[in-house]
């Protein structure tokens, strides 16, 4: 019995990025996205963007389409929000 299980993999299953094009560019803006507000110390936004590019990974459009507004994440408003009784 051969030792080559090269012919065995399966291929990837979720392909929804690969059959649509517009949303593929969608992801790699939103990673990009991600890490430019990680990096400025906007965690909470960059969170938004990551969770926005795992939903269309996923091929949840709906989970995409609901994004939270940004007034709501940056982060003056986040600790305003912690600090409240």
């Amino acid at each position: 019995m051969p030792m080559n299980n090269r012919r065995h993999h399966s291929s990837p299953q979720n392909t929804f990025l690969q059959d649509n094009p517009e949303y593929h560019a969608k992801y790699y803006e939103l990673l990009k996205e991600a890490r430019v507000w990680n990096n400025t110390a906007q965690y909470w936004l960059g969170r938004e963007a990551d969770r926005r590019a795992a939903c269309l990974l996923k091929g949840d459009v709906e989970g995409y389409k609901l994004a939270r507004h940004s007034d709501e994440l940056h982060y003056p408003q986040v600790i305003i929000k912690i600090n409240l009784p």
